[in-house]
């Protein structure tokens, strides 16, 4: 997959919206960054993330999805995530719906989906995912938690975006009733989830 890669930016979901305006990047082109000065959550949260230990990174996606399927999208990339996870033996882990990925009680990566509709159907999506992946310390996130800070280890980060996008063609590929059932399988149990958000503001 072509990508380009950024020491710092303001956002990867703005540039990648910004990008495609004047390019016509391939299906599950991605922009990566070290740092984020204004990275996005959910509800116009901020995503912080210490430089050059995370993944921070965007996704354009080419559909023809009726708008109505949007939340697929969301079920897709969190399987995906789930898998990718599981591929480098992180255990314990679950959706709290309906974007946050947790490790235990504590999450590990938040999804941020950005979609493009004309005529009811969705044609492109931009899809930002943040992964904890060798930060260990977070200043005022008691529920956040890494990759490392789980296993002790620390991990080449370009094997997990290489991994990250396998992952999400095979979802892609997928049909919409096991990706359904897969998400239902992994969701974290409603009466557990009364905590705050990490890693947003």
């Amino acid at each position: 997959m072509n990508y380009i890669k950024f020491d710092t930016i303001d956002s990867t979901n703005d540039f990648l919206k910004s990008y495609i305006q004047t390019h016509r990047p391939e299906n599950f082109f991605y922009v990566f960054a070290e740092e984020q000065t204004k990275g996005k959550g959910q509800r116009l949260n901020n995503w912080k993330s210490e430089c050059c230990k995370n993944i921070l990174i965007s996704y354009f996606i080419k559909l023809n999805l009726p708008a109505e399927k949007h939340f697929l999208l969301n079920q897709k990339v969190s399987v995906a995530l789930i898998k990718l996870l599981q591929k480098f033996n992180i255990t314990d882990i679950k959706i709290k719906h309906p974007n946050d990925i947790l490790a235990g009680n504590e999450k590990i990566s938040g999804i941020l989906i950005e979609n493009a509709i004309y005529k009811n159907h969705i044609r492109h999506s931009i899809i930002g995912i943040g992964l904890n992946v060798n930060q260990t310390h977070f200043k005022n996130l008691p529920f956040a938690t890494s990759m490392k800070k789980i296993t002790g280890k620390n991990f080449d980060r370009e094997k997990i975006i290489d991994a990250l996008g396998k992952e999400l063609k095979k979802v892609f590929l997928m049909s919409e009733k096991e990706i359904e059932d897969l998400y239902n399988s992994y969701l974290y149990t409603p009466e557990s989830s009364v905590f705050p958000l990490q890693n947003e503001d």
